[in-house]
C-alpha cells in the first residue's frame, strides 16, 4: 500500500476510536512509535495522521507532547462533522446532517442570487456552464463526480461574487464532506440534482432572483432530503432545519418544486 493510502488508514483507524470512545481516560492517543507499532506503519505516517486529525480539529497536538483527543462534547464543527457518523446514524446524526445541507445549499444560492444582480455577463455564462456540466453530469457520473462539480460550481460563484469570505466556508464544507462524511458521495446525483441545476441554469441566463430564491432552493432541499433518506432510512428526520431556511414549510417548498422551471435545450 502507497504511503498517501496508509496515512488515509490511519487516519481513519483514529477517528473511530475517537468516535467509540476507545481511548484512556487522559484522552491521549500514545506516542508516535506506539502508534506506529499498533498499525504496521512508519512514525512518519502516524505523524502524518496525526496532521491531517488536528488540521480537522479532532485532536490537538504541542511540540513534545502526545497528541491529546478532543472531547467529544466540546463544539462540533464542519471539519469533525464525521464523528458523528460512523456507527448507525442516530437521529442527532441526521440533525447535523440535516444542518451540513442546510447551510450549503443558502450558501450557493445566497451567491447566485448575489451574482445575478452584480456580476457581468461574462462571469454569468461561466456560472451557466458550470450549472451544465452538473446537470450533465447527474445523468451518467458518478455521486463523487457530481459532488466535485457542485463545489466548483460554488467555488466560482464565490469567486464571481467577490466572497473571499464565502470561499474559505466552500473549502471548509468540501473538507468536511470528503472527510467523515464521504459515504454520503455515493448517493449524490440523479434526476433531482438534475431539476435544481437546470433551474439555476434558466434563472442566471435570465437574471431571475427570485426563482433561485424560491424554486431552486426548493427543488435543491428536495435534492438533499433524498440524499439524506438514501443514507439513513431509518433515522427520525428532525422538524426544523438547525440553520434554518428561508422557505416558511416544507408543504411551500415542495408547490415550489413542483412548478416548471426551465426547458433544457437538448433535454432528453
Amino acid at each position: 500500500m502507497e504511503r498517501v493510502g496508509l496515512v488515509a488508514y490511519v487516519e481513519e483507524q483514529l477517528e473511530r476510536e475517537i468516535s467509540l470512545g476507545r481511548l484512556p481516560e487522559s484522552g491521549q492517543l500514545g506516542s508516535e512509535q506506539k502508534l506506529a507499532r499498533r498499525y504496521g506503519v512508519c512514525r512518519g505516517t502516524v505523524r502524518e495522521a496525526l496532521r491531517r486529525l488536528a488540521a480537522r480539529g479532532l485532536v490537538v497536538q504541542h511540540p513534545g507532547r502526545m497528541a491529546r483527543v478532543v472531547a467529544l462534547n466540546e463544539p462540533l464543527t464542519l471539519e469533525n462533522l464525521g464523528l458523528a457518523l460512523h456507527e448507525e446514524l442516530s437521529p442527532e446524526g441526521r440533525w447535523l446532517l440535516e444542518g451540513y445541507f442546510c447551510l450549503k445549499r443558502q450558501v450557493l444560492v445566497d451567491l447566485l442570487a448575489d451574482c445575478c444582480e452584480r456580476a457581468s455577463q461574462a462571469a454569468l455564462g461561466k456560472l451557466e456552464e458550470a450549472c451544465f456540466r452538473l446537470w450533465d453530469a447527474a445523468r451518467w457520473e458518478s455521486g463523487a463526480r457530481c459532488a466535485q462539480l457542485e463545489f466548483d460550481l460554488l467555488r466560482l460563484a464565490g469567486q464571481a461574487a467577490a466572497r473571499p469570505g464565502h470561499l474559505l466556508l466552500i473549502q471548509s464544507l468540501q473538507r468536511a464532506l470528503h472527510g467523515g462524511a464521504a459515504r454520503l458521495l455515493s448517493f449524490m446525483g440523479g434526476e433531482p440534482l438534475r431539476q435544481w441545476a437546470g433551474c439555476a441554469m434558466e434563472a442566471l441566463r435570465v437574471r431571475d432572483t427570485r426563482a433561485l430564491q424560491l424554486q431552486v432552493l426548493a427543488l435543491l432541499r428536495t435534492c438533499d432530503e433524498r440524499v439524506l433518506d438514501n443514507f439513513a432510512p431509518e433515522a427520525h428526520r428532525a422538524q426544523e432545519c438547525p440553520l434554518g431556511d428561508p422557505a416558511s414549510a416544507p408543504q411551500q417548498e415542495e408547490a415550489l418544486a413542483a412548478r416548471p422551471c426551465v426547458e433544457v435545450p437538448g433535454a432528453a
